[in-house]
């Protein structure tokens, strides 16, 4: 019984990858995160044909530290670490780096299939067998442990150090940021700790119960996060990181030293003006590289120019004017519905509508409409 369900649940992730995998490749809103988090999927449903061709249902003596378990949760974890990388760091993979990152999962396999499989073969049935060094087999499933736990510190390390750049990023490059999920970078990390988990639950049990309802658990994870990949709004940025990690790159503008930044009033000036008559505020998805086209000056520089001479981020600065023109609209037309008035101010939707004006007018928009209202009224 426990062997048919083991097998129903590795056919089914079988599925979800090449599914998931095609999917995402097949994108009509194309990039490179989706490309590189589609491609591991559909490695990973390779892997999977592999282990049911070698070994299709569950052994009645069952191992610890399963190479096939090591070996597939390498690769999965490098690639998965690379999705990540690519989110936060746009263009800083190059292939020359992909590959050398890569390379420990490559070599750890490669040496691993070659000493596990070989004849002859040395198994774990103890944890403490792992630690019998004298034996070449259990140095390599050492090495591929060693490979695995490389990959799982690492994404984490970079969440720690990067969400709140990445939500700080995003209010200062997107008029709309409650548009885009700032608690995505969070969320992927408590899914891969929870996948980290299950994974090595996998490795250390020899429970075949255990083991089926584990595998149950990593398909309903990984269904999470292909469909959190699926429609996670991106940004397309005007930056590439593919010179460093901390060297920003900018189309066709130079950036400015933030040590030697000179304040431009004239730049100010032309900015509120051009916000004031043509009122870009009012397209829906408003980005600082919007101004770029309109204003011949760098990313940064235009940021520095909100952040240090308004003392506003760009996001706040265009809601409050989107705020303006919706309570002009309240006030010219009491009987406006709340989403038509939204869509109108240049909000997308009305949750962020609502969330932005409680912000700047601690009120909502009904309470300014029936205010408005009463005062029609009373005229």
């Amino acid at each position: 019984m426990l062997k048919n369900i083991q097998l129903i649940l590795s056919l089914m992730i079988f599925s979800l990858c090449i599914f998931g995998g095609i999917t995402l490749l097949a994108h009509p809103q194309r990039s490179k995160p989706k490309f590189i988090l589609g491609s591991s999927m559909l490695f990973w449903s390779i892997l999977i044909c592999i282990r049911l061709i070698i070994n299709p249902l569950l052994d009645d003596t069952k191992t610890l530290f399963q190479p096939i378990i090591l070996i597939t949760g390498s690769f999965v974890m490098a690639t998965t670490t690379c999705y990540i990388i690519e989110i936060l760091r746009p263009g800083y993979l190059t292939f020359k780096r992909f590959c050398i990152f890569i390379s420990p999962a490559i070599t750890s396999a490669f040496l691993g299939c070659f000493y596990a499989y070989r004849k002859g073969g040395s198994t774990c049935y103890d944890f403490w067998d792992l630690f019998t060094l004298s034996n070449p087999d259990i140095v390599f499933h050492i090495i591929l442990l060693a490979s695995n736990l490389f990959y799982m510190i690492l994404p984490a390390h970079l969440t720690f150090r990067y969400n709140k750049e990445y939500s700080k990023y995003l209010k200062e490059n997107v008029s709309n940021p409650d548009d885009y999920d700032l608690l995505w970078l969070k969320r992927t990390m408590i899914v891969f700790s929870a996948m980290y988990v299950s994974y090595f639950i996998l490795l250390l049990t020899r429970d075949s119960l255990l083991y089926v309802i584990n595998k149950g658990f990593i398909l309903a994870l990984w269904y999470y996060l292909f469909y959190k990949a699926l429609f996670l709004k991106e940004i397309q940025w005007k930056i590439s990181f593919a010179r460093g990690w901390n060297i920003l790159e900018e189309e066709g503008n130079v950036i400015k030293d933030e040590n030697n930044f000179t304040p431009k009033n004239n730049y100010l000036q032309e900015i509120e003006q051009w916000f004031k008559t043509e009122k870009p505020f009012l397209q829906g998805d408003l980005r600082l590289s919007d101004l770029q086209r309109k204003f011949p000056i760098s990313r940064t520089y235009l940021s520095q120019l909100f952040n240090k001479e308004l003392g506003i981020s760009f996001s706040d600065y265009v809601n409050q004017l989107r705020i303006e023109e919706s309570k002009r609209i309240l006030e010219s037309e009491p009987q406006a519905e709340i989403i038509d008035v939204a869509e109108r101010s240049g909000f997308n939707s009305a949750s962020s509508f609502r969330r932005a004006f409680t912000k700047f007018t601690n009120q909502s928009p009904s309470e300014f409409k029936k205010k408005t209202a009463r005062l029609v009224s009373n005229k």
